[in-house]
């Protein structure tokens, strides 16, 4: 089986992937997320004006963190901008059957435990069933948004998280313990939408944003 790497410059680069410009919100490349853990409540913000709740959702609005106008695509394709991540992972397989399971298996993950039970979600995983590590997955789902910032808040132990005006972003990078690449964990939670980007040598600076401007 061939290893799919990157140089190391390049996986480093991982490093901004999808949690860019925290607090501020920018598209920057960033080689370090700017947030911090806050054990704290959020501090008020405003939500996006014109904002209404879904039929389904139970929200306990939380001033910075409420924002509940999104959608969840229906498909994989139409989560991301069409042609920009091509030369990163949208070029490789999608949910091949070999990689994701025929039915497809979402594994579970911290958004697990605060998912609507009668909730929509979108599972995507890029990656060529030849290579040893190399992929990319995102996670989007209809979680409780009364349970879903406190629980990432106490449950991501050892993220950078930040509040961002409109969600709640948590990323942990570290170095891959059999592959000298870089991995990449980050979780976003606004309203009563939850995403999740797993990722491995595999270099997204702004992912993150491209697909929230997708949802919301």
């Amino acid at each position: 089986m061939r290893r799919m790497t990157t140089t190391g410059t390049t996986a480093i680069a991982i490093a901004a992937l999808a949690l860019t410009g925290c607090a501020q919100g920018s598209t920057g490349a960033d080689p370090a997320p700017t947030g911090t853990t806050s054990a704290a409540a959020p501090s008020a913000s405003p939500t996006t004006p014109g904002s209404t709740p879904r039929p389904t959702s139970t929200i306990t609005p939380v001033p910075g963190v409420d924002d509940d106008a999104g959608r969840i695509p229906d498909s994989c394709e139409a989560l991301i901008t069409a042609g920009k991540w091509d030369s990163s992972f949208a070029g490789s397989p999608l949910n091949d059957p070999t990689v994701v399971g025929d039915p497809v298996v979402v594994p579970k993950d911290e958004l697990t435990p605060v998912l609507q039970p009668d909730g929509k979600q979108l599972s995507c995983v890029w990656k060529d069933p030849r290579a040893d590590i190399s992929f990319l997955s995102i996670r989007v789902a209809t979680v409780d948004s009364t349970k879903a910032y406190e629980h990432l808040k106490t449950a991501l132990d050892g993220y950078d998280c930040s509040l961002d005006g409109y969600g709640y972003r948590c990323q942990k990078v570290t170095q891959n313990s059999q592959y000298p690449v870089t991995d990449g964990d980050t979780y976003y939670t606004r309203g009563d939408v939850g995403i999740h980007v797993q990722q491995s040598n595999t270099p997204t600076s702004g992912l993150l944003d491209d697909v929230i401007a997708h949802v919301f």
